[in-house]
């Protein structure tokens, strides 16, 4: 279980998925803050702000997922990195991230793979240690 110490950004243009996902890990101990807004900027202006522990994203609009791609490689580059799961429901985005061989891929260094829809128990065990690898960072 999550302590309250610990942040996830939930970044998802489904307000439904954001609420859900919300919900389950405010339910497993965690301060969770959801963003709807995609762009760069937006979503570095909330880590500034929030310094999470761990990053749930959504590539949301189907277009290659280049944007979230590069998001997930700006919090990898951080020191300390901020952990980053893929969540979406392109099935062939998270293959390419699981199977870790592209240069995108490795830039990202996704802290997991999520696919849409999802098991709630897979959610939370991603979260957990995706969070546990963010504090032995720090």
């Amino acid at each position: 279980m999550g302590s309250l110490k610990n942040t996830v950004l939930v970044i998802d243009d489904d307000e439904d998925i954001a609420t859900l996902v919300h919900e389950i890990l405010s339910h497993e101990g965690y301060a969770v803050t959801t963003l709807q807004d995609e762009r760069v900027e937006s979503i570095q202006e909330a880590v500034d702000r929030l310094e999470p522990n761990c990053i749930l994203l959504d590539g949301g609009t189907g277009d290659g997922h280049g944007k979230s791609w590069e998001t997930a490689a700006l919090m990898a580059s951080r020191i300390p990195a901020i952990p980053v799961i893929m969540f979406t429901a392109h099935t062939w985005a998270t293959a390419e991230a699981a199977e870790n061989a592209s240069a995108r891929s490795q830039a990202a260094g996704f802290a997991g793979q999520l696919s849409k829809p999802f098991e709630i128990d897979e959610l939370i065990s991603l979260v957990n240690l995706a969070v546990r690898k963010s504090e032995s960072a720090a």
